[in-house]
């Protein structure tokens, strides 16, 4: 960052502040070009009155790496009287002791070993002496207090990227062109450096080739202090997109030159010099590259000639991981939600490698088939809706892996509302199942499709057939759990209400034997209307409450749509009629932010429309709409709360 403009990082001011008020050792480490020693320079002007002794910034950038020069170096900026006789580091010690410093050793990464000797030494001669260094990788003495500096917030970006270029943003997204660039304020600093720009293509084009020129050179340092091993592994892991485990990398980088068992070390490594970031949480440790250290990595992949042997790799993995998921999704459906989430980005980026070549047309269209749950049952349903038509458009060939991507298709389809697509998609799978394999899946989803028309009998002859057939092959989930949906809903719309609430139950407990958490969502939406239908409130709110709650755990936003507008028919008849036009606000506004048409059952859209009628009808068209532009403004999971606190009885 330009010596002449600091934005934000009050945060970490304070910390590192309060950090040195209690340690006496604080390295700040971080990737290149993150502002460690802005940073540190900004901290030492604001505590100069807190070190009578003075505070010293010595930049290491260019020391050599024998002590007594460093200790030389730091004494010249001290202004240590040096006596003939007297050696240099003693002068030091002499010249500290009497009163409280602060010495910041900057830009340590060429001589971590030698810098690290030298602070060792001064901080056990030294009583009241704090030392404060910037460097990629830890000194490694003991009492050493680690502090991680980030990117700019995004916001503190775009206000470093507008104060630098001045007036040459127009037509340019300054948040886009920031999240490019990782928020790091040296990248931000090369682009805005760069010539005006007159479209936003022109700038994204200096913004590449500056950072491309100067941020190579800031990375060649740390690439210099890694080993051959660490090297190769900043290379191959620069394959992975977001996030990755220790599984992925041992199984995509273990190759010539970097064995299996050498992974671990090379990562831990990688981390200790800031290449790789750590992150933890529910699903364990994950490692992160950021991006403009991932392209220099690719660079070098390209130049180790390693490039597409290690994509081929990558999409092999997570096509293996996408058949583990599948599998692990009939019992462990949440723990299988929670990673796959965050192997989104690496997904894709194997998905997209396969669409790319012809010869790989297949394997992507059996990874986007494997991972059916994630876009019919997670809220992924525009991504996979998107991957499965570009597959099917560009693997015209009847295949097993085809005719499944078919039923699935089909399956989103219904989800997202486009009923007339989902027709088609079915016909063309009986047209192209010469085996057999998807008949069950054909009947059951059109059963859907003929429940939605509010067409009973057909519904319930497809699903009996469908039914049987899942039966006997044993497939529980997506076969036969989800068809009690189908036979619940036939029934509320047949008006056999108690009989409803009976196979609903009968469904549950099948789905809490076999774990299936999902249908579990369903099928509660439907027991709170069937519920309510018969006039039982109280049972109908713990049930919407039920749906809410799995729901909210699964991303799964039309059935929290669908459980709001549940939600709103209850307190419509409970006559809370601020509660309910709040609720179908939110829920219209998120559907119509969704850009799909609702897809809920005939008797919720009666019930919907009759409610809306009463509600205008008690208070007034003017506070009708006032009350749905306020729900349509509080956001869904605001919404999502307010309906959780309904309790009537």
């Amino acid at each position: 960052m330009r010596a002449d403009v600091f934005v934000g990082r009050q945060t970490e001011l304070d910390e590192v502040s309060a950090l040195l008020s209690k340690a006496r050792h604080v390295t700040l480490t971080g990737t290149a070009g993150v502002g460690k020693t802005c940073l540190a320079l900004r901290l030492a002007r604001t505590l100069e009155d807190e070190f009578p002794g003075g505070v010293h910034v010595v930049d290491l950038s260019d020391a050599p790496a024998d002590l007594t020069s460093l200790a030389g170096m730091l004494a010249d900026v001290i202004g240590v009287d040096r006596r003939p006789g007297v050696p240099v580091l003693e002068a030091l010690v002499n010249d500290l002791v009497p009163r409280r410093s602060l010495i910041v050793l900057d830009a340590c990464d060429r001589v971590v070993g030698t810098a690290g000797i030298l602070a060792g030494l001064l901080l056990r001669s030294v009583e009241e002496l704090r030392v404060l260094v910037t460097s990629r990788q830890r000194l490694g003495l003991p009492g050493e207090h680690l502090y991680q500096v980030g990117g700019l917030r995004p916001d503190d970006a775009v206000e470093l990227l507008t104060i630098l270029a001045d007036r040459r943003l127009d037509g340019v997204e300054p948040a886009e062109i920031c999240g490019r660039l990782d928020h790091l304020p040296l990248a931000i600093e090369l682009a805005a450096a760069g010539p005006d720009p007159a479209t936003t293509d022109v700038f994204a084009a200096a913004v590449d080739t500056r950072r491309h020129s100067s941020m190579r050179a800031a990375y060649g340092w740390s690439h210099e202090l890694c080993s051959p091993q660490e090297r190769l592994m900043w290379a191959r892991a620069s394959i992975f997109a977001g996030t990755f485990d220790l599984e992925a990398a041992e199984d995509v980088c273990a190759a010539d030159g970097l064995g299996a068992d050498e992974v671990l070390d090379t990562l831990l490594g990688l981390l200790d010099k800031s290449v790789l970031t750590r992150e933890e949480g529910e699903c364990g440790v994950r490692y992160r590259m950021p991006g403009t250290v991932r392209e220099f990595g690719a660079g070098w992949l390209d130049l180790l000639g390693e490039t597409g042997e290690m994509r081929r790799r990558h999409r092999d993995h997570f096509l293996a991981l996408s058949a583990r998921a599948e599998t692990g999704w009939q019992c462990q459906q949440l723990e299988w939600y929670r990673r796959l989430v965050l192997e989104c980005a690496n997904v894709r980026q194997a998905i997209e490698y396969c669409y790319s070549r012809p010869e790989e047309h297949r394997k992507g269209l059996d990874l986007v088939g494997n991972l059916w749950f994630l876009w019919a049952c997670c809220g992924m349903h525009a991504p996979g809706d998107n991957f499965l038509q570009q597959g099917l458009d560009l693997d015209p060939t009847p295949s097993p892996e085809r005719i499944k991507a078919l039923w699935v298709h089909a399956w989103v389809s219904i989800q997202r509302g486009d009923l007339v697509r989902a027709e088609r998609t079915l016909a063309e799978c009986v047209a192209e199942d010469s085996q057999g394999y998807a008949t069950a899946y054909v009947s059951q989803f059109r059963a859907h499709l003929a429940v939605l028309r509010g067409d009973v009998g057909e519904a319930l002859r497809l699903i009996k057939n469908a039914r049987a057939r899942h039966r006997s092959t044993g497939n529980v989930f997506p076969g036969f759990l989800p068809t009690y949906t189908v036979v619940a809903t036939a029934m509320i719309l047949a008006g056999n209400h108690g009989q409803a609430v009976s196979v609903l139950q009968e469904g549950r407990d099948l789905c809490d034997s076999c774990g299936d958490r999902w249908t579990l969502i369903r099928l509660d939406l439907l027991l709170a209307l069937a519920e309510h239908l018969l006039g039982n409130t109280a049972e109908a709110v713990v049930a919407t409450h039920d749906s809410l709650r799995g729901a909210r755990l699964f991303g799964d936003t039309f059935s929290m749509l669908e459980a709001l507008e549940v939600s709103a028919v209850i307190a419509e008849a409970g006559v809370d009629d601020a509660l309910a036009a709040l609720l179908l606000g939110a829920s219209y506004a998120a559907w119509t932010r969704a850009e799909v048409p609702p897809s809920r059952s005939p008797m919720l859209t009666s019930l919907l429309r009759t409610a809306k009628l009463r509600l205008r009808g008690r208070m007034g068209r003017a506070e009708f709409e006032r009350l749905t532009g306020l729900g349509a403004s509080t956001g869904l999971e605001t919404a999502v709360e307010h309906a959780l606190r309904e309790t009537f009885s």
